[in-house]
């Protein structure tokens, strides 16, 4: 998954698209540009049905990568190495859920620039993700 994408669409939309049930998320500004680290809205599953919330984008970093011991955790956004046993815990279908965006950033063939895709219609869409209690990837 990138590490930078847009959101610029309102929460009605994002729920219509998700039908998502409840919505914790509150106000919803748009997000211009959504970093790691940073909070974002995720589409996940409660027992009360879909939820509308907002997270921290990136999941909790394995200890191992961190800088150092006391370096603040800002998590990672791409996962590969799923037989990981740090990983294992938000693998089930109870830790699945929906990152809604308008747009997003990969980088380019030249490493120092990212390109920008986005939907030709520039309606909202999700892709899949992974949550922890309070972070998203």
């Amino acid at each position: 998954m990138c590490n930078l994408y847009n959101l610029t669409t309102n929460q009605q939309a994002i729920r219509d698209l998700a039908q998502a049930m409840t919505d914790s998320l509150g106000n919803l500004e748009p997000h211009l540009d959504v970093y790691p680290d940073r909070p974002a809205p995720v589409v996940r599953n409660t027992a009360e049905g879909r939820e509308l919330s907002r997270l921290t984008w990136g999941m909790p970093t394995p200890p191992q990568f961190l800088k150092a011991k006391d370096a603040p955790d800002t998590g990672v956004t791409n996962i590969r190495n799923t037989w990981s046993p740090h990983w294992r815990r938000w693998l089930g279908v109870e830790n699945r859920c929906l990152v809604p965006a308008t747009a997003f950033s990969e980088y380019g063939q030249k490493p120092d620039r990212q390109q920008s895709a986005s939907r030709c219609t520039g309606s909202p869409w999700t892709r899949a993700g992974r949550c922890s209690s309070s972070r998203a990837s």
